[in-house]
């Protein structure tokens, strides 16, 4: 007689009857197999996006520390976070910012179409300027808002933290205008802080001096073409270098050498992002989600939740999002996005804004700043809060509530 054996039986012979303890090791001995499936992804094999500047920033970097930024690999600290900070706000800091998307747009159509497109008129932005830009959707929720250069009567460049190509394509509908996506072809770098003029100006690209915030112009460095602009959300002077990536490590080699005079650093994204905090500028995906990428309708933000309002003109032609956003300013916003100080150290904190027991918004980034001595924070808070005659707290991973004194933005304001 035969014994049934089920699906889910061991036979006998795999069977280890000789243990005397669980902890001897298994009662069924094991398969070969279960060990040869191959892993998803060898950690070795994964495809990593490097920007035209990255063996330059290797070869700064002394602590090998990196962050993702828009898929690309760069820089989180070079040396440590107070040496980087010491040089962006006493003398100058260079950092890339290859990673930012750059978009054409031209065509006879491009004025209407970008007037259509955004929250404020672009006819009379002048050549080799450019403005901030914010992307509405039909709701009045903000897509995205970046820097409009325009380069010509025809030509501008549309600089954003991330893409929203199919959205500005699918919007290009019935108008004469090209788009192209030149993020691969374009390498930007940063340079910022008091001594950035003299820099500029000992790499022999004097021009710099003579620009105004928001300009821009052609200049040239050792017979390479480069898009030089008063740019930039880290507060203070500011620069952006655009060029080939062809010539991008020329460029940051060129700057890095003249600035040793001046005691120029490469500046990594934690000390970008606390400069930007002080700045009080606020980032799409780490502040605000874009109205594409919210997965709660109400996370979705119009301008003046941000308290981007001036860059709104609701007196002219039709654009996106407009009897929305005529609405709320009528009505008024729902949120607002505010400035925190908290006499706090360490900036491990929560995330809920409270008034008393009562929640009315949560912070959405936090940083120590060495400047002001305590810890910087922005904020979505419900607009009807800020009328209440109670303080502000903010609740901490313990539990415990941190007075937070609400302050105007910048934190930081430069002469």
């Amino acid at each position: 007689m035969t014994e049934d054996v089920t699906e889910h039986s061991v036979p006998e012979e795999v069977i280890d009857v000789s243990r005397d303890s669980p902890l001897n090791g298994p009662g069924v001995a094991p398969d070969p197999a279960w060990f040869e499936q191959a892993a998803d992804e060898a950690p070795y094999a994964r495809h990593v996006l490097t920007t035209p500047l990255h063996l330059e920033v290797a070869d700064e970097s002394r602590t090998n520390s990196w962050t993702a930024w828009a898929g690309y690999t760069v820089a989180d600290v070079y040396t440590s976070v107070e040496q980087e900070y010491d040089a962006l706000r006493t003398r100058a800091g260079l950092s890339d910012i290859s990673p930012l998307t750059k978009i054409r747009l031209s065509g006879e159509d491009i004025i209407p179409y970008l007037d259509r497109l955004l929250t404020r008129p672009v006819e009379e932005l002048e050549p080799n300027h450019s403005t901030r830009a914010v992307l509405c959707d039909g709701k009045g929720c903000v897509i995205a808002e970046g820097v409009l250069f325009r380069l010509g009567e025809e030509e501008f460049r549309l600089v954003l933290r991330s893409s929203h190509m199919d959205w500005l394509l699918q919007s290009a509908l019935g108008f004469d205008v090209q788009l192209e996506d030149v993020s691969g072809t374009i390498a930007g770098l940063s340079l910022a802080g008091p001594m950035a003029d003299s820099v500029l100006t000992l790499a022999g690209m004097e021009k710099s001096a003579t620009l105004a915030k928001h300009q821009a112009a052609w200049v040239e460095l050792g017979g390479m073409p480069v898009y030089l602009s008063r740019t930039g959300m880290m507060g203070g002077l500011e620069f952006e270098l655009w060029c080939d990536p062809a010539d991008a490590s020329v460029v940051w080699r060129r700057l890095l050498g003249v600035g040793q005079e001046v005691g120029l650093r490469p500046v990594g994204s934690v000390v970008r992002d606390i400069a930007r905090l002080e700045n009080g500028v606020a980032l799409e995906g780490v502040d605000y989600q874009s109205a594409f990428t919210a997965i709660d309708p109400s996370d979705a933000l119009s301008p003046y939740d941000l308290c981007l309002g001036g860059v709104v003109d609701l007196d002219r032609s039709v654009f996106n999002g407009q009897s929305a956003l005529r609405k709320t300013a009528e009505s008024g916003s729902r949120n607002a996005l505010v400035g925190f100080e908290l006499d706090l150290a360490d900036t491990a904190v929560a995330g809920p804004i409270c008034i008393g027991d009562k929640q009315v918004g949560r912070m959405t980034s936090h940083a120590w700043s060495p400047t002001l001595q305590c810890t910087i924070a922005l904020g979505l808070v419900e607009a009807s809060a800020l009328g209440a005659s109670d303080g502000f707290s903010i609740k901490t991973q313990v539990g415990e509530n941190i007075p937070a004194k609400l302050t105007k933005r910048p934190f930081l304001r430069f002469s």
